[in-house]
């Protein structure tokens, strides 16, 4: 059916863009007065609801107390159109854009420990009532919404909304996948000192074996580690630029920190671990000197000599290795807690 001339197009079905609003016309609790019945809503039920709300979607919420008071201001609006006084104590009206976002909550074990069992200490369930229906904007801020008629400002705010919610989850994945690579990093690094050392000195005899074993496996991890560090780091960079350049501007700081606490095994690497690391190269390339016929006046160092140097440096990369681990930490911090 086509939509009267100054009259907002009839929703089909749920039409993209198009908000609903669930109002709940609610009753206190029989004995509960006015201003304990206010007080529960707004300093327990409210708090304890508002976050479950916002992790699942909910685009607005709003309550309307009806108090004796405000109850009297009617006097001076009734007319011969408007004559009967509604006797509600609140309206509660609630936001969304599916009715499968309020389903969620509901479903959530938060909700069902916590906030459903509490409806009965302030609310008189036999009596309230609610019903839902969809929102079109007239009037927003004291400014006429443009194309109204039409429901365009609505559709255009919740377009809006979907994508800060799609960029909001895909900063968040960006964070979890830093967290997770960080983790992973510092894993395989302390593999190294807690299981591949020890074996190579549990299994060599020979000075010159244990320099070239390390060597190689030196070689294979920095051809892996250092590159994942700067992957961490850049997706900790990422995550904090998102965040800085957002509308509503979230913390940050701690995702910057957990990035360079997890990037600072390089500088470690040159400022404390590289005396060990080129001396660790040197002996290597003198006894493989050695043991193919050349130089034979030099000395070689002895096996425990060696396995005490490859020691310290298991000790030094372990210390390396707790850098990735503690910003993953930070990291989760920054994501799960702030």
């Amino acid at each position: 059916m086509p939509a009267t001339q100054g009259f907002p197009d009839l929703p089909q079905g749920n039409p993209d863009g198009q908000l609903l609003c669930l109002t709940i016309c609610g009753y206190r609790r029989p004995g509960m007065s006015e201003e304990d019945y206010r007080r529960h809503m707004t300093q327990v039920s409210g708090p304890m609801t508002k976050g479950l709300m916002a992790k699942y979607g909910i685009i607005r919420w709003t309550m309307l107390h009806n108090t004796t008071e405000t109850r009297a201001l009617m006097t001076q609006l009734f007319d011969e159109h408007m004559v009967n006084l509604a006797d509600f104590d609140c309206f509660s009206q609630v936001t969304f854009r599916s009715v499968d976002d309020y389903k969620r909550m509901r479903e959530d074990p938060w909700y069902r420990k916590q906030i459903a069992g509490d409806h009965v200490n302030f609310a008189d369930t036999h009596r309230s009532m609610m019903t839902i229906g969809w929102v079109t904007d007239f009037i927003e801020h004291g400014k006429l919404v443009e194309g109204s008629t039409k429901g365009s400002k609505t559709e255009e705010n919740s377009v809006a909304f979907r994508k800060r919610q799609a960029a909001t989850g895909s900063t968040t994945k960006t964070q979890v996948t830093a967290i997770v690579l960080g983790s992973f990093l510092s894993g395989c690094m302390m593999s190294l000192s807690l299981m591949a050392v020890p074996v190579l000195l549990d299994t060599t005899t020979e000075s010159p074996q244990l320099f070239h074993q390390w060597t190689r496996m030196y070689h294979y991890g920095h051809q892996v580690l250092p590159g994942m560090a700067i992957s961490t780091f850049l997706l900790y960079s990422y995550t904090c630029i998102r965040k800085r350049k957002a509308e509503k501007p979230k913390p940050w700081r701690l995702l910057a920190l957990a990035g360079l606490v997890t990037v600072s095994i390089i500088p470690f690497t040159l400022l404390i671990m590289k005396p060990t690391n080129d001396e660790l190269f040197r002996l290597e390339a003198v006894t493989r000197i050695v043991r193919t016929g050349g130089h034979s006046e030099v000395s070689v160092l002895g096996i425990k000599e060696a396995k005490g140097l490859v020691v310290k440096w298991a000790w030094m990369h372990f210390t390396r290795s707790c850098f990735p681990l503690v910003g993953a930490v930070i990291g989760a911090l920054g994501t799960f807690w702030c």
